[in-house]
């Protein structure tokens, strides 16, 4: 990433209506450059030397997949970020065979995309491990990442969203989405049930 300037954020997506709310949300805070097919993204990612991709599953051209092997056999540190309609198991289990850093709901408020950009510009995967992608709603130990369980024995042990930035050299928000992300992974809605799930499973 371009020291001084802002995050480039390449983002694809087939329906201008999103293109264009996207932009609009981000482009305060990113330099964003928007295309609309496959074609275009691989261009795009030669021209526009972005330091985050935004990129949908289903794409004129090409699958979004498929899109991605071919962007990291040109660019194999550009992370990229799935952004979908579809939330089955076998789609983010493709998304981390594909080398994904993350893989978003379109349902999802927006504001945990600008979160998610945050998190794997910071370096974080914030996709499961790919031998537990298939059971993302099973409440196991082993559905997150080893940075959410580096995250929950912080919570259990009463640490605030700073707190648990400080210690593992991450920011504020990227603190606070994984939060979000454990919640909705484990299906937990307060921290007391977080911090019974991790003494529960030998994380306190």
């Amino acid at each position: 990433m371009q020291q001084g300037n802002r995050p480039k954020v390449l983002l694809a997506d087939d329906h201008h209506l999103i293109l264009d709310a996207l932009r609009a949300m981000m482009q305060e805070e990113f330099d964003i450059h928007t295309v609309d097919n496959s074609q275009s993204f691989l261009k795009a990612v030669e021209d526009f030397q972005p330091d985050v991709a935004i990129l949908d599953v289903s794409m004129p051209g090409a699958d979004g997949f498929i899109t991605a092997r071919k962007v990291h056999e040109r660019a194999p540190n550009l992370p990229i970020v799935f952004l979908s309609m579809h939330s089955d198991a076998k789609y983010l289990e493709q998304a981390a065979m594909a080398g994904a850093k993350a893989y978003l709901s379109k349902r999802a408020p927006a504001q945990e995309l600008v979160s998610a950009i945050h998190a794997v510009l910071e370096g974080e995967s914030l996709l499961a491990p790919l031998e537990s992608a298939g059971h993302t709603n099973g409440g196991r130990n082993n559905d997150l990442t080893a940075r959410q369980r580096e995250v929950l024995r912080l919570i259990a042990m009463g640490c605030s969203a700073k707190d648990i930035a400080n210690q593992l050299n991450i920011s504020v928000r990227t603190a606070e989405f994984h939060r979000a992300a454990i919640m909705q992974r484990l299906g937990l809605r307060s921290t007391a049930q977080m911090t019974r799930y991790a003494l529960a499973n030998d994380l306190g």
